[in-house]
């Protein structure tokens, strides 16, 4: 295609160059210019003419190269009528062949364009040596006085062409190959750039750029989805129009320029047009030129409404399991003392065989096991409906030395020692019986734990913006299969426990927006620690 333009670019040169011959030449006869024979330089035109109008008036070019090597071989013979015609070795046009051999080294190849200098040197020289040195046009015309200057113009001249194809059939060269290479570089490009538009298109994450005044620059198909709005209309808006001031850029930007961060994580909620709210995810990188330069943003942006779905039906189907787990164990709880209890009402119902001593202790077994049972359900109304917590700054090491001080009252295993981890003045916004509780529990359980004796180590400390506090044991640890069902209602491991304590312990933690870590070792014993924050709820 390249070739064909340049051909036909040539072509019209060579129409307007031959009007332009036709029109000077008789502006210019003279001595230098004789027209001697107008039917030749007429039909010189003429083939001029023809030929360029032949390429002109055709669609397509068929094989350009060859065309165009015909075409300069017939411009030399062309050239060489027109400078026979006026005047032969003393005519002022020998310069055509210069033009002709430039124009060959444009459309041909570099052998191709030497060849057509070499043919332009022969044609030439036959031209001045048939005119002057050897008159072979001597029936035809009066032969001209042959000088030593004809002679030095037809090497002259020969020499030019020679010297004009050599250059600038190099430089045309050249170009052409820098040309091509220029060619298959843009193509090149051209299809990185529809692989890139594909991917950026077809990407399942959203992607936003945004540029050093935060307006979005480029915004593909999935993060027009994600927020309902129009590709068109959202280039150029600002950040703050797209994500309703959700994540503060400022901020983002000053985390990024920290060597250990490369990409910063957010996630918030966009408000769609429709006023549906998403929960996204966005993933903020720098934009850097070649040179290292911020240019802007990139951000990725995920859909987390199916994530948050599933994970709903997960707590469902969780609370669902826990619900029959819990009711089995409930069910197993109860059946235990109602039997004792069956048993017992029986016997004492029996017309005979029942003295004072078996009455009284039947009698004592139906309190006990009443007793039991409702000390059962208290644990598990407790559990199972919560009341709303009741915060106030609490002296924590107060409170962690009266709760030793009952334990110190109770009945203890012997060789138990009871260890302080904590100073005062020690204090949190917290709800002083709901944790007093949850320390109690922990602590009733530690003790089981060390039947034979050990140390039981309460701690408190506050660690950057969280209160921890601990209970250890040195007692056997807990089982590996154990550990994750430790926090489930109604799960002991203890033949006389009903597997409430540390589930109430767990969810009065969590009501405080807290955490509870278990560290066990069957040889170092067990420590909880309960993480809250010191300002929750403030």
């Amino acid at each position: 295609m390249e070739s064909t333009r340049l051909l036909r670019a040539f072509a019209w040169t060579r129409l307007g160059l031959a009007g332009l011959l036709l029109v000077t030449i008789p502006l210019t006869a003279s001595e230098f210019a004789l027209v001697a024979n107008v039917p030749i330089l007429v039909l010189a035109l003429l083939v001029t003419a023809g030929s360029s109008a032949a390429i002109l008036l055709r669609r397509a070019v068929p094989a350009p190269r060859r065309i165009a090597a015909l075409i300069s071989a017939l411009d030399l013979a062309v050239i060489t009528a027109v400078v026979t015609a006026t005047g032969g070795a003393r005519s002022i046009y020998p310069f055509l062949y210069v033009l002709s051999v430039t124009s060959a080294c444009a459309l041909l190849p570099r052998v191709g364009a030497l060849a057509i200098a070499a043919l332009a040197s022969l044609l030439y020289s036959g031209l001045v040596f048939g005119r002057t040195v050897f008159p072979m046009a001597y029936f035809f015309e009066t032969p001209l006085e042959t000088t030593a200057l004809e002679v030095v113009t037809i090497f002259l001249n020969s020499a030019t062409f020679l010297v004009v194809a050599i250059l600038v059939g190099g430089v045309a060269e050249r170009y052409r190959v820098t040309h091509s290479e220029l060619q298959t570089r843009q193509r090149d490009l051209r299809d990185l750039e529809a692989f890139r538009d594909l991917v950026f298109e077809c990407v399942g994450t959203g992607v936003v750029v945004l540029d050093r005044q935060d307006r979005v620059t480029a915004f593909n198909r999935a993060a027009a989805e994600i927020t309902g709005r129009d590709v068109s209309t959202t280039l150029g808006a600002r950040w703050q129009d797209l994500a309703a001031d959700g994540v503060e850029l400022g901020e983002v930007t000053t985390a990024l320029m920290a060597p250990s961060f490369r990409s910063v994580r957010r996630e918030t909620i966009v408000y769609r047009p429709n006023g549906e709210a998403i929960p996204v995810v966005m993933t903020f990188s720098t934009l850097r030129s070649a040179a290292g330069e911020a240019l802007g943003l990139v951000i990725a942006c995920e859909d987390l409404s199916a994530i948050r779905r599933m994970e709903a039906r997960m707590r469902q189907a969780d609370r669902l399991a826990s619900l029959g787990r819990m009711s089995a164990n409930i069910a197993h709880e109860i059946r235990n003392p109602l039997a004792s209890m069956t048993g017992a009402i029986e016997a004492l119902t029996a017309k005979s065989g029942i003295g004072p001593d078996d009455h009284d202790r039947l009698t004592q077994i139906v309190m006990r096991e009443s007793e039991r049972l409702n000390s059962i359900i208290r644990d598990f109304l407790a559990y199972a409906r919560p009341r709303p917590l009741s915060l106030k700054r609490v002296d924590v090491a107060g409170m962690l030395e009266d709760l030793l001080t009952l334990l110190e009252h109770r009945p203890l295993p012997p060789n138990v020692k009871l260890i302080r981890t904590f100073e005062s003045p020690l204090s949190a916004h917290v709800d002083p019986d709901a944790l007093r509780q949850a320390l109690w529990n922990l602590c009733l359980n530690a003790l089981d734990a060390m039947p034979a004796g050990g140390e039981l180590t309460v701690g408190a400390a506050v660690v950057g913006s969280t209160l921890q506090l601990s209970v250890g044991d040195t007692g056997g640890g807990i089982a590996a299969g154990d550990v994750a069902n430790i926090f489930e209602p109604f799960f002991s491991t203890k033949p006389e426990g009903n597997g409430l304590g540390l589930a109430l312990a767990h969810r009065i933690v969590r009501d405080h927006d807290g955490d509870i870590e278990v560290r066990t070792d069957t040889e170092l014993g067990t420590i909880f620690t309960l993480v809250l924050p010191l300002g929750v709820h403030e």
